[in-house]
């Protein structure tokens, strides 16, 4: 009967996986782009999925650096003008080491500026980068 119990116990144990933690997730993957400033971690407990979600700010004239990384590291879509701003729309990454799955997003604030050759004049993108950590 132990040798049961115990080889339920294991199994139950190597299914449960450590609950996240607010923060930089970006620094998790390892370095990134130096123009890209986090500015903190907050969790949406009202939210449905009490997500985690780490913010950060890049200036227009280094977005385009940024954009770049997300898309090679997360997969993240070419960031697109839509009426008033730029977004690459949410893009899912689940970490292959982790298991974890975020949420990556860039956008823009309000602006005029509709050609990517006009970012410069866009003072700040923003990446929320965010992660679940209830069940839909």
């Amino acid at each position: 009967m132990r040798p049961l119990i115990t080889l339920a116990l294991l199994l139950l144990c190597s299914a449960l996986q450590a609950a996240p933690l607010c923060e930089n997730f970006l620094s998790a993957s390892g370095a990134y782009p130096k123009g890209i400033e986090y500015l903190g971690c907050h969790q949406e407990v009202e939210a449905q999925t009490a997500p985690l979600i780490a913010t950060y700010k890049v200036k227009g004239s280094e977005a385009a650096v940024a954009e770049a990384y997300l898309q090679r590291t997360y997969g993240m879509g070419r960031l697109q003008f839509f009426c008033c701003m730029w977004d690459s729309l949410r893009h899912f990454h689940r970490d292959p080491h982790s298991g974890i799955k975020y949420q990556v997003l860039m956008a823009s604030e309000e602006t005029l500026a509709n050609q990517r050759s006009q970012w410069a004049q866009i003072e700040f993108f923003y990446i929320t980068v965010s992660v679940d950590t209830l069940e839909p």
